[in-house]
């Protein structure tokens, strides 16, 4: 995409006579200083495109400036132009910085905690399927009870329709086994 002329960068100049009388001047003077905003925005802001609406920026704001002004020459108007554009490049740095973050990933993540809490709960049922897997169904229950629900062993015996020694065993042995699996 080819950049565009000054005198199309020049479109936002109203059609009132002291708008009107304000343009040749404005004209050089953005003839003038469309590669210093060029380079700029390339050096600055790493993206030399954002130069012609930069541009535009400020000439609206040297329009509205100089509107109440008697006739300027090219050189005021340039000092204006360059102002009100070295200003804009300014509030895009200033404005970019803000969303800026340093560090790693980690870091991010520790200073903007996930609000959705659903993750933790997926990772500890996709963990007991695979640590229980191959137990059968009621002993999963009983260990649920046991661990998950923190019940005691007798209330987890009950509702197993087994001995209190019968089920701790049980879960005992099971426990045994996902230690060694895991290497505790």
């Amino acid at each position: 995409m080819t950049s565009p002329s000054p005198s199309d960068l020049c479109w936002v100049i109203g059609r009132t006579p002291t708008e009107r009388a304000i343009a040749p001047a404005l004209r050089a003077a953005v003839e003038t200083e469309i590669e210093n905003v060029r380079e700029l925005a390339r050096a600055r802001l790493g993206d030399e495109q954002l130069a012609s609406e930069i541009m535009e920026l400020a000439i609206q704001r040297t329009v509205e400036t100089l509107a109440g002004l008697s006739p300027v020459s090219v050189e005021e108007t340039r000092v204006i132009l360059t102002r009100f554009y070295r200003n804009e490049v300014r509030r895009r740095l200033r404005a970019w910085r803000k969303l800026e973050y340093r560090g790693t990933s980690s870091e991010v993540e520790w200073l903007s905690p996930s609000r959705d809490r659903s993750f933790a709960l997926v990772e500890v049922e996709l963990d007991l399927e695979a640590l229980l897997g191959d137990a059968p169904a009621e002993l999963r229950c009983a260990m649920l009870l046991r661990y998950g629900s923190r019940r005691q062993w007798g209330e987890v015996a009950e509702i197993m329709s087994k001995s209190k020694e019968a089920t701790r065993k049980l879960c005992e042995r099971k426990l045994k086994r996902i230690r060694k699996r895991l290497g505790i």
